[in-house]
C-alpha cells in the first residue's frame, strides 16, 4: 500500500525549515552586526564572490581592471606583512592593522590630536570590494622600506601616494611655510585636514599660497567630532593668543550625527560666536560640506548600496547656516559649489572631480572653496548676537 502523499513531502518540508529558517537568522544576525555598512545580503554576497572575477596576473596600462583588487584573498595574503610594517587600511574591515604603530591620532584626555611629527604616505587602493565611494586607503611611515611584495601591491594599486606630515604641534603641514605674525586658524575634521591629499593641497596651503601676509595653521584633525575641533582651537588660542585674524570653520554634515556637546546647530554656533569673541576675531567662516550623496544624489544613491538612505540632514544644515548668518558670520554651502561644477561642465557627473572620496574634497574641490572664500564681501565688523538670542526666545527676527 502507498504511503500517504503527505507523508512523503513531510522530509522536504522539514528540509526547508531547517534550511531556510537558520539561513535568515544568519541574514538578521548579519544586519545587525554590520548596521550602515550592510550592503547586500549574505545570499546576494555568496552569489557575487561565486561570479567574481579572477585577479588578472598582470597589470595592464590599457585595461584599468587589471589594476583594480577584486579579490580580497590579496589584501589577506599580506595581512602579516602589512602589520610588521606599521601599514594601515583604512575603510576596511581589517582590524588587525588598527594599530599604534599605523595611527595618525592619539587620544589625550577627552579630546582627540593629531600625532605630533608624523610623516606618512598615503593613497588610495583602486577596488570596489568595500564602498566603490570610500575606497580602502593605505597608509604608512613615508621612511619605511617595504618589503617588495608590498611594494609591489601599493605601486599596482594605489591610485596616488601623497604626503601626510605634521608639525611638533600635531598640526597637518601648511606649505608653503610663512613666518608671519599675524594667523588665520582653519578648524574642522578631516576635510579641514585634506585626508588623502597632499600637504601642498590642503584648504590651509592653498590660502596660504596667495597670501604670504599671513600664516595659516591647519587644525583638522581625522575623525574628530565638535568637541575634539573646539579642543584644538583652543590650544591654538593659547598659543596664539592676540594673533588671531580670521577662523575658516569647517563643518561636515556627519558631525550633526555623532550625538553629544556641540552637536546641535545653535549650542555650536554659540561656542563659536564666544570665541571670536574672548579671541578679539575679526572675521569668521563656516563651510558646511555635506557628503557627496546629498550634492550628487542623483547619480550615487545607488540602490543596495550601504549609503543610499543616507540622511540629508537639511534641517540641520539650514538651521546652523541660519544661526551662523546671524551670528555674523560668512557661509559657505559646499552644495551651491556643486550646483555650479554642474553648469561648469555641463554634466551631472562634472561635481564628482570636486571629491576625493564620498566626503573629503579632492584638490580641484579644495580650489573652488579657495575661490569662494575669495568672493566674500569686503570684511565688514561682526554683527550683533541680539537676532539669533531672539530668535531663541521665539521672538520675530529681521532677516540678516
Amino acid at each position: 500500500m502507498a504511503a500517504p502523499r503527505s507523508r512523503l513531502w513531510f522530509p522536504v518540508v522539514a528540509l526547508l525549515v531547517a534550511t531556510l529558517v537558520p539561513w535568515l537568522l544568519a541574514e538578521g544576525v548579519h544586519i545587525v552586526i554590520k548596521g550602515s555598512q550592510a550592503e547586500t545580503s549574505l545570499l546576494h554576497s555568496f552569489v557575487a564572490n561565486l561570479r567574481r572575477p579572477a585577479a588578472p596576473a598582470q597589470s595592464t596600462p590599457h585595461d584599468p581592471a587589471s589594476q583594480m583588487i577584486v579579490d580580497i584573498a590579496e589584501i589577506e595574503a599580506l595581512l602579516p606583512m602589512m602589520k610588521d610594517n606599521g601599514v594601515g587600511l583604512g575603510n576596511s574591515p581589517f582590524s588587525a592593522l588598527k594599530i599604534e604603530e599605523a595611527s595618525v591620532n592619539t587620544q589625550q584626555g577627552e579630546c582627540l590630536e593629531q600625532k605630533p611629527n608624523i610623516h606618512k604616505k598615503v593613497a588610495y587602493l583602486r577596488s570596489n570590494l568595500f564602498n566603490p565611494l570610500d575606497q580602502m586607503s593605505f597608509f604608512v611611515d613615508a621612511d619605511r622600506t617595504l618589503p617588495p611584495e608590498l611594494d609591489a601591491f601599493l605601486k599596482r594599486y594605489a591610485f596616488r601616494i601623497v604626503n601626510h606630515s605634521t608639525n611638533e604641534f600635531g598640526e597637518r603641514t601648511t606649505l608653503p611655510v610663512v613666518d608671519a605674525p599675524r594667523v588665520v586658524l582653519v578648524a574642522g575634521d578631516s576635510v579641514a585636514n585634506g585626508l588623502i591629499i597632499d600637504d601642498a593641497e590642503t584648504l590651509s596651503s592653498q590660502l596660504q599660497t596667495a597670501d604670504s601676509s599671513r600664516r595659516y595653521i591647519n587644525l583638522g584633525i581625522a575623525r574628530a567630532g565638535a568637541p575634539d575641533i573646539t579642543c584644538a582651537l583652543e590650544r591654538a588660542a593659547k598659543r596664539d593668543h592676540g594673533a588671531i585674524d580670521e577662523l575658516v570653520y569647517v563643518l561636515c554634515e556627519n558631525d550633526f550625527d555623532q550625538g553629544g556637546k556641540f552637536s546641535d546647530p545653535a549650542a555650536l554656533t554659540e561656542w563659536i560666536a564666544d570665541f571670536q569673541r574672548r579671541e578679539s576675531i575679526a572675521r569668521v567662516t563656516l563651510i558646511v560640506s555635506p557628503l557627496i550623496y546629498n550634492t550628487v544624489p542623483e547619480v550615487v544613491r545607488l540602490r543596495g548600496h550601504s549609503h543610499y538612505n543616507w540622511p540629508t540632514f537639511l534641517e540641520e544644515r539650514t538651521q546652523v547656516m541660519e544661526f551662523a548668518r546671524a551670528k555674523g558670520f560668512d557661509v559657505i554651502d559646499f552644495v551651491d559649489i556643486t550646483a555650479a561644477e554642474r553648469q561648469r561642465g555641463l554634466s551631472q557627473f562634472a561635481p564628482l572631480a570636486l571629491y576625493i572620496d564620498h566626503a573629503h574634497w579632492s584638490p580641484v574641490g579644495v580650489s573652488r572653496v579657495v575661490e569662494a572664500l575669495a568672493e566674500r564681501p569686503v570684511q565688514r565688523p561682526a554683527r550683533s548676537s541680539a537676532p539669533i538670542e531672539r530668535a531663541q526666545r521665539g521672538d520675530t527676527v529681521t532677516a540678516p
